[in-house]
């Protein structure tokens, strides 16, 4: 049976689409070469991890990427406004709460994002619990964080559905024995959700 349901954050219950924001106002070889040498760099996955801090990669990426010094800084700017609410996901917190479920947040944040997002949006106050990447130093699709969720908050993964949009995240989450959803921008949460659960 079906007791906690683990959300991850970006385009799950935040909007996160720097590259079709970037292709939007950008030349689109910069939109390119930003999303591969920036968002999707390691280290990008080293800031959310908690190893730099955001001011540290952008400065990194203006030492290495000095022809786009203009959009890297624009780009430093606009990334807080890009992260707002997927309000037909969020929706959805009060209502598996009332139902009895615990609902937790396992995601790669970096801490003054994270910071940033967690003032600003009240549907963090259904969480029971949540484990931020750069505040534990650990980061998806390592297994090493979702044992400390599993640890901290004394949860089954048999118990448990996962939720996130990595493929590479779901399954180290089934190899946890989480039940998973893969979430696509195809799907609608709402109807993966009934499929697993009642409410």
């Amino acid at each position: 049976m079906i007791k906690n349901i683990v959300f991850d954050l970006g385009r799950v219950l935040l909007e996160w689409e720097p590259y079709q924001y970037m292709l939007e106002n950008f030349p689109k070889h910069v939109a390119d070469e930003m999303n591969e040498k920036i968002f999707e760099s390691k280290d990008f996955w080293f800031m959310d991890k908690g190893l730099m801090n955001e001011d540290q990669l952008w400065q990194k990426k203006m030492e290495e990427l000095p022809h786009l010094k203009e959009y890297i800084l624009r780009m430093k700017e606009a990334v807080p406004k890009l992260l707002r609410p997927i309000e037909k996901n969020t929706r959805l917190l009060p209502r598996l709460k009332e139902k009895g479920f615990k609902l937790y947040a396992l995601s790669n944040f970096s801490e003054k994002n994270f910071e940033l997002v967690h003032k600003k949006f009240d549907f963090f106050k259904y969480f029971d619990g949540m484990v931020i990447s750069s505040h534990v130093k650990l980061a998806k699709p390592e297994k090493e964080i979702f044992l400390e969720l599993i640890k901290r908050y004394r949860i089954k993964p048999e118990e448990s559905v996962f939720i996130d949009d990595k493929l590479e995240n779901a399954k180290t989450a089934q190899e946890l024995n989480f039940k998973v959803i893969h979430l696509t921008d195809q799907m609608d949460l709402e109807e993966e959700l009934r499929k697993i659960l009642e409410f």
